[in-house]
Formats: structure tokens, sequence, C-alpha cells
């Protein structure tokens, strides 16, 4: 659901694994800290919508509060649509939820590839007029003529759908050497990993940010056996903050390491460098600009969905 944003401060905090159920031989869960929101998380993604302006704010007009005027049932009915704003000019829009003031300049927008995930048709439209102008109404603020004619925004639609799964492209550690199942079970739950099939998952609010998985071997309850690889995956474009994620990853991979022996390496065997300590791997950075080619960013629902 599009159009609504967490309270200012929340963190995404990993789910972690139930320690009174099963742990491992120690907790180093905080080696893996929360990563906090930042406001491009939400910023818009031209490529992703067809958007209408509103008015700008009359100056010397006092914003106000948009659960206030729109109410906050509003947001959470609101579907495959999004409202943007800014106050600065030179800013990027972001998106704009209940808990924030109207701003100076605002979009509403309709998302390119919605959860169904089929094209947009041209029956879509007019309800999305009709959602754009109750806001414009409710604000009092006109709205502007759409940004582009809907037979072009129908066109970018059937494009990006044409894309489905072109995005899905992950992007991974590994560590190299022979590892026992049962010591590899210990080091994913002693970084408070959480089991996911054959393997485990960092998982942060119900989402798998990563992956980890031994190649060949199940890592199941009571799993025996050993593996000569440990794999540390995760797909750029599911995570509005992907530099972060290779961090935590590439921390994880560490540590399990220290506690197992082994090197590692990228997904092609090379040496994990220093660069990928700070997210600026190559690999991933090339990653991330196929998705700015398209005038996408990483993590929008858009975005995620054509992974």
């Amino acid at each position: 659901m599009a159009g609504a944003l967490q309270p200012e401060g929340f963190e995404l905090q990993p789910d972690g694994a139930d320690f009174a159920d099963e742990g491992g031989s120690e907790d180093a869960s905080h080696l893996l800290p929360a990563i906090r929101p930042l406001p491009d998380d939400t910023a818009f993604a031209e490529g992703a919508y067809y958007t209408v302006k509103l008015a700008d704010l009359a100056p010397g007009a006092a914003p106000r509060q948009l659960g206030t005027i729109l109410g906050t049932q509003f947001f959470a009915a609101l579907s495959d649509m999004a409202v943007f704003g800014r106050d600065d000019a030179g800013a990027t829009f972001r998106e704009l939820g209940p808990n924030d003031n109207e701003t100076r300049e605002m979009l509403v927008a309709m998302e390119l590839v919605p959860s169904s995930g089929a094209a947009l048709t041209e029956d879509e439209f007019p309800m999305f007029d009709m959602v754009a102008s109750r806001i414009a109404k409710k604000l009092e603020r006109a709205k502007q003529p759409g940004g582009e004619a809907t037979s072009a925004a129908m066109a970018r639609s059937r494009k990006l759908v044409g894309l489905k799964g072109s995005l899905g492209k992950t992007y991974g550690l590994k560590l190299a050497g022979q590892f026992d199942a049962a010591r590899i079970t210990d080091c994913a739950l002693c970084l408070g990993l959480k089991r996911q099939g054959d393997g485990f998952g960092w998982v942060v609010n119900g989402q798998t940010i990563f992956g980890v998985r031994a190649h060949g071997l199940s890592l199941a309850p009571g799993a025996a056996g050993s593996s000569a690889t440990v794999e540390f995956t995760f797909k750029p474009a599911a995570s509005p903050q992907p530099k972060k994620v290779l961090e935590r990853m590439f921390t994880a991979a560490n540590y399990f390491a220290k506690k197992l022996g082994g090197e590692v390496q990228t997904l092609a065997g090379q040496k994990a460098g220093t660069q990928i300590m700070t997210g600026e791997d190559a690999g991933l950075l090339k990653l991330l600009q196929e998705i700015s080619a398209l005038g996408l960013r990483p993590g929008n629902v858009v975005t995620q969905r054509l992974a």
C-alpha cells in the first residue's frame, strides 16, 4: 500500500531468533544493528509514476497536518497511489503520510505497475483523477493537468511490466573453505538469523533482507554433513538502502569467517576488498545503475514488483 509513512524515529529492528526456543552458543545479534530509515527511502522515482501536480501552497499559509485534513483512513485505503511533497524546489519529492504536514509543492501519483502486476489501462485514469480531485478540494489547492498524456503513461506502464523479473538480480558474498552443518547453523543462530527453508535469513519487520545458504547442504534442524561454500545474498532492488544491507551482510560473513575459518569472497571468487565494507562494491553499483537508468529507485514499491 502506498501513501503511508511510519512514525518519525521508527527503526527497522531485526526480528531475530527466539533464543528461548533455539539459540546459538553466544548472542552476537548486536553485530547486525537496526538500519535507520532515511528521507531518501521514500523519495519520488519519476519512472515509477504517473502524476498530477497541485497548486503551490499560498504564500504565508500555515501548513496543516494531512491526516487532519484528508483523514487517516484515506491514507489507509490508498491503493496503488501515493502523495509526494517538498518545500524546496531544489529538494527531492518524498512520500507523505497522515503524520506529515502539507508541503509547498505536492504531487498525487499513480504507480505505473500496480499491485495486480498488469499494465495500466485507460479505465484506471478516471478513478485516479477522482482521487486527485478529492485531495485538491480538501486541501483547497487547484489540480493541474496531468504531467503527460495518458497514452504515454500507459506506454511506460507496458514497458515496465515487460521488464518484470529483470530487476531480480541478486548480489552476494561467499565464504570458501569446508564447513560443518552444525557449526554453520550455530553461527546463524548467534547472529539472530531466522530459519527459512533449508537456510537462514536476516528478517526485519517480517521481510527478509538477506539470506544465508550452504551450497549443496540443507541447514534444516538436525542437518548433518558439510559444505565448501556458505553464500550470503540479497536483491538490491528490494531494499531502499542496499549499501547498508551490503555492510550488514559483509559483517555477517566476517563473523562466520572468524568462527569457522575460510575466506570471504565475491560470488565470482575474488577476495572481498575493503570497498565492500562500506557498500561501495563495483558489482553492486552496476546493479544500482541499471535501476537508476529506468528512473526507478531501489526499495520503491514499483521496483520491488519488477524484481
